[in-house]
This record gives structure tokens, C-alpha cells and sequence, in this order.
């Protein structure tokens, strides 16, 4: 039986999380749809759209992305797997508006032509922002499988929730350095897996995540 491990610093794992979905590896798309739903909702909800609109546009976008994943690659022309995303529930939010006006006989499709008006070309900030602690939460359950109790307890404590190294380390009895050491390991870790979605190096991001220190 398999025990919890401290991964280590150079460990590439969450760096392939996208390139592991476009294998088609069940557990890594489970990730992307567990970390990227709540914020398709909330776009297709920002644009207008009723909650059950909005879970079938969540749905739309999944099945467009499967289909096209294989394509995407994070370069500065194509952007972050998150902007990706955004273009692709634009287009499925207009294509919605599009159909409401053809099943209603309207001329010109004046709704559809209305709600693209209203919808940014480029993801808008307040969407971002909502978006961050829903993804940071899912990122940590993920990744917290990866420590040990001890190690996982002790950056919770520090990083959370603002108890001092000194503090803590009476608390379970170790030394105040390997405190620090524990925050180190698990921050580097969370960095490296919001890295690999195109969060930490998005400037919308900046200041997000504490240095591991």
C-alpha cells in the first residue's frame, strides 16, 4: 500500500496537467471540468443567460473542448488554456442567442447581434477575480494527498491561518525551520500546479499566492 509523499521541488507532475488531458487521461480532465465549470457558469451567467441556460452552455463548451483540445497550445498568440476557454463560451453564448431568435422568428437576429455587443472580446476582471478562489481551493484538494499530515497541517496553520512558526512547531513538536520547509513544499506545489492552468503567470493573478519562502 502506497503511502503520502512530499513531492519534490522539481517535481514536473502538475506542469503536465493539460498535456496529460490532451492524452486523454481520465483524472486530468476531471481536473480541467473540476476547476473550470464555476467560471464558464459565471461567464454564461454574466452575459444573461438563466441558470439552466447557462448549464447547457457549461456543457456545450466541455464537448466543443474535447473535441478540440488536441489543438490548444499555451503561446503567447494563443494564450492561456483560461482565455481559450473564455472564446469558446463567448461563441456558445452567442450561438445560443442565435437559436433563441431563429425559434422565435425574430428578423435580423437583433438579440443574438444585442448580447455579442455585450459580451467583451477578452475575459473581463471581475470574471477572473470570481473565478480565483474556487480554483485555488480545488488546486489545494488536489494537491494535498501529495504530504503528510504533519507537513500539510503545519503550511495550513502558517499560510492560512496566520499562526507563527515558533507557535506551531511547539504545537507538533518539531523544529520552526521545518515549519517553514513545510510551507515551502506545498506552496511550491500549488504555484506549480495554478502555473500549469495559466493562472500565476497571468497579470490578473499577480500577488495571488504568497512566495514559498
Amino acid at each position: 500500500m502506497s503511502t503520502p509523499h512530499d513531492p519534490s521541488v522539481t517535481d514536473p507532475t502538475s506542469l503536465t496537467l493539460i498535456g496529460s488531458a490532451q492524452a486523454r487521461e481520465p483524472e486530468a480532465w476531471r481536473r480541467l471540468v473540476i476547476l473550470y465549470s464555476p467560471s464558464i457558469f459565471h461567464w454564461a451567467k454574466r452575459a444573461g443567460l438563466g441558470d439552466e441556460d447557462s448549464a447547457d452552455i457549461t456543457q456545450e463548451v466541455w464537448i466543443s473542448v474535447n473535441a478540440n483540445l488536441d489543438r490548444f497550445r499555451k503561446e503567447p498568440q494563443t494564450g492561456t488554456f483560461r482565455g481559450w476557454l473564455w472564446t469558446i463560451t463567448r461563441n456558445k453564448t452567442y450561438d445560443l442567442f442565435r437559436r433563441k431568435d431563429e425559434a422565435l422568428a425574430a428578423s435580423g437576429g437583433t438579440s443574438a447581434q444585442i448580447a455579442l455587443a455585450n459580451i467583451p472580446e477578452e475575459e473581463p476582471a471581475d470574471a477572473t477575480d470570481h473565478a480565483a478562489p474556487n480554483m485555488i481551493e480545488q488546486a489545494l484538494e488536489f494537491i494535498r494527498p501529495d504530504f503528510e499530515p504533519q507537513t500539510w497541517q503545519a503550511f495550513w496553520r502558517m499560510t492560512v491561518d496566520g499562526h507563527s512558526a515558533r507557535e506551531i512547531a511547539e504545537d507538533l513538536k518539531i523544529a520552526a525551520n521545518a515549519v517553514h520547509q513545510a510551507r515551502f513544499r506545498v506552496v511550491k506545489r500549488l504555484r506549480q500546479e495554478l502555473t500549469a492552468l495559466g493562472i500565476i503567470d497571468d497579470p490578473t493573478f499577480a500577488g495571488l499566492m504568497p512566495a514559498p519562502a
